[in-house]
């Protein structure tokens, strides 16, 4: 039993927070250890003091880099305090998409130049008043342009030509810019507005509205305006602009062009150092996101970037245990409780193991064994920090869900919300009903690991009013993010401005759907071209406009006011009725609450968001405008129509025997595909939310059933459960589905395999073909050189569009030929040959020394890469697809959690499928209707329509020829036109899903009608809903049957995938 005094503090230890976010960057820093930073913030320090010294030019920036949970976001928050302290500025960049880099950093200087600088000014009121008394103007013009006074046009005119005498240069180019940025401050929201549209570069400004206020019709380039404003401000003082969510954006983009934006992003930041004035650039980011960078960029890094800092773990016992003590002390003050040892209930101790923690992992454990005590009802002192236990919380009253039931129906009556209507109110108001509403959500969703948070935004006027974080690999930071926002200004300027800003933080893109961005309006939208252009722009871009209801309103504020009480059974209260989850805001954008209280992974759409969202009235069910994130799973994948009440034969054409696929959805009757169909390929076509990853666990259950083995690629940690059963039977399950099941998971061998991922089940690779296998084969042996060819060109870096790296691949298809026909062998056996080429396998000039030059540069890769040289079960097709003793079939699930970027993804499925074909080639099907199956997810990124990547080519060699030898595939992807046109082609059988984004919908109709159909409401299908066409049937709309194996809304986690594979 634990005392009062200790139960008082262990509850306000419960209020630990270990993961700051880029709000926190802007808050007081109220801990910090020296120790933590090491070397780091000094290189920081000395980076600024380089720009402060200089009178226009920028210092090198400075990359810090760091593992997750090192420090990176604390040591920008320190670095953000000394700068101000030293008369400088700070501004962080947030989502940084490559394409639309210079108005980021436009939307980076207007975000922090809103930010508090020194004595709790804004940085625009201390720049303003700095660059006054740099002007000489008279105090009373000085709080006019401040914004502590109204201001007058000829005040504006007079700062403006005062600053052209005192620095003539920049106050001549720079004028306009400096003008917007007065009006900026204005106290006047319109003048604001104003300003703010101007440095946007927004259309359908007034001309009489500019000129009174001396502004140009037509605004500068966001690159002019960003780099204006650098000027004006270093004439003030010093400047830092932090980088610190690249890791975010390269995570998001994993299954996209990661590569262009590596690209793009880095040759936006090596422009930085060239373009703004007395500005330190610095970078924290993951080493892995550095390296993308630095191969992409066009122009030289290490001349821009000092690449030098790393953030590491933590350096010692004693600074762990002073951070414990440190982070404790303010909570146990607030309760005046003084404990045994500064770090209790922690042993001294148990520090002893901490240098194998990172500062956020070591907070995580202690927050862990707070938790454990207080459910436990027992002070535990904790002796080893590896120690790990079981929970066991103890059971709500009844009594206690009904109290909390009672005071919520009290609070929602009592409830006024018309100030989150209002305009002047609504930046307030609609932040904290808001956040209130998405934090008890994720409190709903029944995940204790923090997987959904809700981060702080902004102040004042800010560009969302509440943000939602889904982690989904915390280690490669690899999230998912919706900003909402409500907009109920009328004036059209006010409306573009705000919804200019949600969109910039958002940074929308189409092709990366875990950003989302909602704009909440009831009022209908302003009239005008330009008012139209935006909004449709927003909605095409994947943003939701949508309404809510007062009730919605009045319920979020009753949950702010149970979120503040803090009633110790309030989570369970929360996770049994859903209040968040079932109001019809939150309905829309994230579905309806699951049934199971399993955490979900977020939105899944349940209509069309292509057309205009209601903008006079509350949403409806009937209009939903929003889409999940790739790595979203339906809630169900229930038929739309009722299941028959008996059973139904299977539909088995004449093909042989038949899995079943769904039903038709019009009139219940059953489909199925024949197994030598799937010889000739699948390829589905769906969005996020739409069923997609049902159907293909159905597909593959179904084949498993029949003895048909699966090798499955899982990118987004949503078929690893492709051996867990159901806790308790679906719904939405037909006759004879729960004997299925059973027959499935007794008769399947499911194994997961995590290749880089030693803890898990790992794999290495074997980069080169069996050669041996084709060589009496020419085009069979021509295709393996490709793709040999095609996996060690990048490795030996001789991919790039250059003369050299032309030679280079001449000389390695000739050495891969001749080292094919004389045996083959290992990689090692290759890098031999390479570093001493015999002169008979080529003619061409200097031939040797390209040759040396890739062995050592293959070498080195041989070092780095675990999937070349580590440890593991070698890649083997065979052992891949055969079961385990008295078994019927192996699913081997494959995930990707080791191999975070697109080009080692491309590169492993490479080598995977050269192993693939050559095994089927000599184990063919024979008399079996079907052999095995190969299952690609996201396939858009392994063999994409629009230039080749490192399994372009055995990806279409095995779509090409693998149906001769028995081997189905099956891709997915939710880009119709964005995977290869010939692997359509030889698909025979086709799914199309729901899909939300207006280019996707227009891809999928036109591969649509090369099949014959219109599919003219694709965008309407509900979950489990597609269109389906194989040989000799025509187009049918089928309700998909649920998967047999257990399917919660949530994806695994990593460490739960990883889990599985050591089971």
């Amino acid at each position: 039993m634990i005392e009062p005094a200790q139960r008082r503090a262990l509850t306000a230890l419960r209020r630990l927070d270990w993961a700051p976010t880029p709000e926190d960057v802007w808050t007081a820093l109220e801990i910090h250890l020296d120790e933590l930073n090491g070397e780091a913030g000094a290189a920081v320090l000395q980076a600024f003091d380089d720009a402060d010294s200089s009178r226009l030019t920028s210092p090198l920036g400075l990359v810090i880099e760091g593992r997750h949970g090192t420090g990176k976001t604390h040591l920008l928050r320190w670095a953000r305090e000394k700068v101000q302290f030293r008369r400088g500025y700070f501004f962080l960049m947030g989502m940084a998409d490559g394409r639309t880099f210079w108005p980021t950093i436009v939307q980076t200087y207007l975000r922090g130049l809103r930010r508090s600088g020194a004595y709790r000014h804004s940085q625009l009121s201390v720049f303003l008043e700095r660059l006054s008394e740099r002007a000489e103007i008279p105090m009373a013009l000085r709080q006019q342009v401040g914004g502590r006074k109204p201001l007058t046009p000829d005040t504006l005119d007079a700062f403006v030509a005062k600053l052209r005498t005192t620095d003539p240069e920049t106050g001549r180019e720079c004028r306009h810019t400096l003008r917007a940025l007065v009006l900026l401050a204005s106290t006047d929201a319109d003048l604001a507005d104003l300003g703010e549209a101007w440095l946007l570069g927004l259309p359908d400004l007034e001309p009489a509205e500019l000129s009174a206020w001396g502004l140009p019709r037509t605004g500068k380039s966001a690159q002019d305006t960003a780099v204006e404003i650098s000027r004006l401000i270093a004439l003030t003082g010093p400047s830092m602009l932090a980088v610190d969510q690249i890791d975010v954006i390269f995570a998001q983009s994993a299954s996209g062009a990661a590569s262009d934006l590596a690209a793009d992003l880095g040759n936006g930041l090596m422009d930085l150092r060239e373009k703004l004035a007395r500005t330190v650039t610095v970078v924290a980011c993951l080493p892995t996101s550095w390296e993308r960078i630095t191969q992409r960029a066009l122009v030289s890094v290490s001349g821009r970037f000092r690449r030098e800092t790393s953030l590491e773990r933590l350096p010692s016992r004693e600074t762990a245990e002073s951070l414990i003590a440190a982070r404790f002390a303010p909570f146990f003050d607030v309760v005046e409780f003084k404990p045994p040892y500064y770090t209790w209930p922690i042993l001294p101790e148990a520090f002893d193991r901490a240098r194998d923690h990172t500062p956020r992992s070591l907070i995580q454990r202690a927050d862990e064994h707070v938790r454990h005590c207080l459910a436990m009802d027992e002070v535990i002192p904790l002796a080893d920090l590896d120690e790990r236990y079981e929970t066991f919380a103890p059971p709500v009253a009844a009594g206690d869900l009904a109290r909390l039931g009672e005071r919520l129906a009290q609070l929602r009556a009592g409830a006024d919300v018309a100030a989150a209507l209002a305009p002047q109110t609504e930046d307030a108001e609609m932040s904290r009903l808001l956040e209130a509403g998405l934090r008890t959500w994720a409190v709903e969703q029944g995940d204790g690991s923090g997987r959904f948070t809700v981060q702080p935004v902004e102040q004042g006027n800010p560009s969302a009013h509440a943000w939602l974080c889904e982690t989904l690999d915390a280690e490669i930071e690899d999230e998912a993010h919706w900003y909402l926002r409500g907009l109920s200004h009328t004036h059209h300027r006010a409306v573009q401005a705000r919804l200019a800003r949600l969109r910039g933080l958002a940074e929308l893109n189409p092709a990366v759907s875990k950003r989302r961005a909602v704009l909440i309006r009831n009022g209908p939208w302003p009239t005008g071209p330009v008012s139209a252009k935006v909004r449709k722009e927003f909605l095409d871009l994947g943003g939701i406009i949508t309404g809510v209801s007062p009730d919605d309103l009045r319920t979020f504020a009753a949950l702010a006011v149970l979120l503040e009480e803090n009633d110790p059974a309030l989570p369970e209260f929360l996770r049994a009725g859903r209040p968040a989850g079932n109001t019809t805001l939150l309905t829309e954008i994230f579905g309806p609450p699951s049934g199971d209280g399993a955490g979900r992974p977020g939105p899944a759409p349940t209509g069309p968001p292509t057309t205009a969202a209601p903008t006079t009235a509350a949403p409806t069910t009937a209009a939903p405008t929003t889409a999940a994130p790739t790595t979203a799973a339906p809630t169900t994948a229930a038929p739309t129509t009722a299941a028959p009440t008996t059973a139904v034969p299977v539909d088995e054409p004449a093909g042989g025997p038949g899995i079943q696929v769904g039903t038709v959805a019009e009139s219940g009757s059953p489909v199925s595909l024949t197994l030598e169909s799937l010889r000739k390929h699948s390829v589905i076509f769906a969005g996020s939310g739409s069923g997609k990853t049902v159907l293909i666990r159905r597909l593959v259950e179904e084949c498993a059933l029949h003895g048909v083995s699966a090798i499955v690629l899982d990118p987004n940690n949503d078929l690893a459960r492709l051996g867990d059963a159901w806790p308790e039977q679906p719904e939405s399950w037909r006759d004879g589905d729960a004997e299925r099941a059973r027959a499935y998971l007794d008769g399947t061998d499911v194994v997961v395999w995590t290749p880089r991922r030693e803890s898990g089940r790992p794999l290495v690779l074997r980069p080169l073909p069996d050669f041996g296998a084709v060589l009496d084969e020419p085009d069979e042996f021509a295709l393996a050189l490709d793709a040999a060819v095609a996996t060690l060109a990048p490795r030996a870096r001789m991919a790039a569009n250059t003369a050299k790296a032309d030679r280079g691949r001449a000389v390695l298809r000739k050495a891969l030929e001749h080292f094919g026909r004389t045996g083959g062998g290992r990689l090692a056996d290759f890098v031999d040959l390479l570093t001493d080429l015999p002169d008979e396998v080529t003619s061409l000039g200097r031939a040797r020394e390209l040759a040396a030059d890739m062995a050592e540069t293959l070498k080195a890769a041989m070092v780095n890469d675990p999937l070349l040289g580590g440890s593991g079960t070698p890649l083997d097709p065979g052992a891949l697809f055969t079961p385990a003793p008295g078994r019927r079939a192996r699913v081997s699930v494959i995930s990707l959690i080791g191999l975070p970027g697109d080009e080692q993804r491309q590169s492993f499925v490479n080598q995977l499928q050269m192993a693939l074909f050559s095994w089927v080639k000599r184990h063919p099907a024979g008399d079996r209707p079907l052999g095995g199956l190969f299952v690609m997810d996201e396939a858009q990124t392994f063999a994409p329509s629009g230039g080749t990547t490192a399994c372009t080519e055995s990806t279409l060699a095995l779509a090409s020829q693998a149906r001769k030898y028995g081997l189905g595939l099956i891709f997915a992807t939710q880009a119709p036109k964005g995977i290869h046109n010939r692997i359509v082609g030889n698909a025979a059988t086709q799914f199309f899903g729901f899909l939300n984004s207006p280019t996707q919908i227009a891809a999928a109709k036109e591969v649509a009608q090369a099949k014959g159909s219109a599919v003219l409401d694709i965008s309407r299908l509900r979950t489990g809903q597609f269109y389906a066409v194989t040989e000799g049937r025509p187009f049918r709309k089928v309700s998909t049957a649920m998967c047999l194996t257990y399917h919660p809304p949530s994806a695994l986690t990593t460490e739960e995938v990883l889990q599985r594979a050591r089971d």
